[in-house]
């Protein structure tokens, strides 16, 4: 199965410090203004940043871009300390032995976006198999920019499109919704196979409209799904790790995580929207196509239209 692909979309914005209301983007009393900031916080930082702390170390690579409100690439997003074998998946040859100094680096598509006339910028991170930057590269963003502009703060909101108290994607028609359970205990195989799983198995039921129509708008779906005392989706008795609707976002019909652990509540799958390359990763053209299209959406929803 090939690896996972997402990417989470948050909406920037300026405060004063300890104030939530936002500022107007060129607000005269900003000093280093937001858009102008986060492009020379991207060329401040093409070298290596080493967390020892946490044992992890990141970069940009921008790539060239025709809008000038923006700016997008790769973060470089590597982790180190520990050692490990490199062996040949067919053969079992140890190819080569990982030493705790070397990074295991993999590349992350990003994308900043301030458009015109809005007082707020949109941020797109991409993940792979669940691994992200956000907090490390954000975290960074936020103090650099505080202290550029005394007084003020830049602030970073998770855009969700499974949020039904929101409205940006509250009415959008629910063209599929998958229950998943991880790691199934065996008596659910033996209902199906009359024998244990070798190695264990995953759970998943899934739930389609049939052509034209919907199981009903995501506020809706999203409220409606039964839950236990502890916040866990349960149907037929059984405890259900994550919920995935298809829904439109942009030009598609894409998967959006509904419920699961925090991190990937709201995370929209490109697994099988993108490319790959010979590398295994998203091909940037592909990926780059297919976050545009989303914040385009994010900005309609967000401006009312």
């Amino acid at each position: 199965m090939a690896s996972s692909i997402g990417v989470r979309v948050y909406q920037a914005y300026v405060t004063q410090r300890r104030s939530y209301k936002p500022l107007k983007i060129d607000d005269p009393k900003i000093a280093n203004p937001a858009p102008t900031f986060l492009k020379g916080f991207i060329s401040k930082n093409v070298s290596i940043n080493q967390r020892s702390d946490i044992e992890r170390s990141w970069y940009f690579e921008e790539k060239p871009n025709t809008n000038l409100n923006g700016s997008h690439g790769y973060v470089h997003y590597g982790t180190f300390g520990f050692e490990s074998n490199l062996v040949d998946t067919k053969t079992k040859v140890k190819n080569y032995r990982r030493q705790s100094t070397d990074v295991e680096e993999i590349p992350l598509f990003y994308e900043i976006w301030f458009p015109k006339s809005a007082d707020y910028g949109l941020i797109a991170f991409q993940s792979f198999q669940g691994r992200s930057c956000v907090q490390i590269v954000m975290s960074r963003m936020i103090e650099e920019f505080e202290k550029a502009n005394p007084g003020h703060s830049l602030r970073f909101k998770k855009l969700l499109p499974t949020d039904a108290k929101s409205t940006f994607f509250a009415g959008a028609p629910v063209k599929g919704l998958r229950l998943l359970k991880r790691n199934a205990p065996s008596d659910l195989t033996d209902q199906y196979l009359g024998k244990d799983a070798y190695g264990g198995f995953d759970y998943e039921i899934n739930i389609r409209a049939k052509r034209k129509a919907s199981l009903g708008p995501l506020g809706d779906v999203s409220k409606s799904l039964p839950k236990n005392s502890a916040g866990v989706i349960v149907h037929e008795g059984i405890e259900f790790d994550q919920a995935i609707a298809d829904i439109r976002v942009g030009t598609r019909i894409r998967p959006v995580h509904v419920f699961g652990a925090s991190g990937d509540a709201g995370v929209i799958d490109l697994t099988d929207a993108i490319q790959r390359g010979a590398d295994g990763h998203p091909t940037f053209s592909s990926i780059a196509k297919e976050t545009s299209d989303i914040l385009q959406s994010f900005h309609g929803a967000l401006s009312g239209n």
